[in-house]
């Protein structure tokens, strides 16, 4: 091989390993998506819309405003670098934080507010 021709592949190098980086990730997106409509599909076929646990977190998302998200949040799970991937999973986790459905834990203990009125009226009633 003549010395020009092993020039131009070590100029063209970098170029060539920029472009295996992106031809990679454009295959870990690929795959971040199929795994996405695969578990979605799943959880479509498998989810029952008239489950009473279904119908209660539809209603506690409809009552707190939540709505789902424009666009499909879709989580990293190809295999990257590992700094890649921290980075896309904090970002998605970032993302997905305003549409979660959060359980609040320092009311849980509690009764609803008219029930707790009723027990103090009760306790009331009995000292008398």
């Amino acid at each position: 091989m003549p010395y020009r021709d092993v020039a131009a592949l070590i100029d063209d190098a970098d170029a060539r390993d920029e472009q295996a980086a992106r031809d990679s990730e454009n295959l870990a997106m690929l795959v971040d998506r199929i795994d996405f409509l695969n578990t979605f599909d799943y959880v479509s076929g498998t989810t029952d819309p008239d489950d009473p646990e279904v119908k209660k977190e539809r209603m506690e998302r409809k009552r707190r405003g939540l709505r789902p998200p424009p666009l499909p949040l879709l989580p990293p799970v190809a295999l990257r670098d590992p700094e890649v991937t921290a980075a896309l999973v904090e970002r998605y986790r970032a993302d997905h934080k305003p549409y979660e459905l959060t359980k609040r834990t320092e009311q849980a203990d509690q009764p609803p507010p008219g029930q707790r009125l009723a027990k103090v009226l009760e306790m009331y009633r009995d000292r008398g």
